[in-house]
């Protein structure tokens, strides 16, 4: 199945987008949020409730033809990814100045974002929603994706976008392969996302 077949948004987000662009983007994404008709059925058969979550395909919000458990999923990482995105637009990282910045929504392949800055630079960066039982490895495996990729990162920065809940958490955390690349004067940013509030979000214009 294409991508396109299971996220109604795919052809708005394929390409990179320039600040109006996204804003205007971002107004869809929010509004299918919005004006979900799903709801999750209640029973107290857990099996029954089991089956629905991970494996009945259902549309919820932009996505389709997908289960309950990956379509929020996916919805809760793309929030992120979008408040990031906006935080990003409006100068939250003062030596990123993108003049583009493609998002692989849907759960593409590479990585989750690419910002091209206004001097023709790439900085690539990874966004995710986390539990915070879950934080640390999550920045782990994401540190150490980034360092795989060490050579694509030619500006010597990159950025990771999360959940603003978990980041009390993850400023106590310190990562030994992160603390080599600072070293190296390679710099990770990382932008603590607060996406909960999806009244406020909508009525975020830039």
């Amino acid at each position: 199945m294409k991508a396109s077949d299971k996220f109604i948004l795919y052809d708005k987000f394929n390409t990179p987008l320039t600040k109006q662009e996204f804003f205007k983007v971002r107004s869809l994404y929010l509004n299918c949020i919005v004006n979900n008709e799903f709801s999750l059925q209640s029973t107290s058969a857990i099996i029954e409730q089991i089956q629905l979550v991970k494996r009945q395909p259902k549309k919820i919000g932009p996505y389709k033809n997908l289960t309950v458990f990956e379509a929020l999923n996916r919805i809760a990482s793309d929030l992120v990814l979008l408040e990031g995105t906006r935080l990003i637009f409006n100068g939250k990282i003062p030596e990123i100045i993108p003049n583009t910045i493609k998002l692989n929504m849907g759960n593409k392949n590479g990585f989750d974002f690419i910002v091209n800055t206004t001097s023709n630079t790439m900085v690539y960066g990874e966004a995710f929603n986390v539990a915070h039982s879950f934080a640390k490895v999550k920045m782990r495996q994401t540190v150490d994706k980034i360092v795989k990729y060490t050579s694509l990162h030619k500006t010597n920065q990159a950025i990771i976008f999360c959940n603003k809940v978990v980041k009390q958490t993850l400023l106590k955390y310190k990562n030994e392969k992160e603390e080599k690349l600072l070293q190296q004067q390679f710099v990770i940013h990382k932008l603590f996302c607060d996406y909960e509030n999806i009244s406020t979000l909508i009525t975020t214009t830039n």
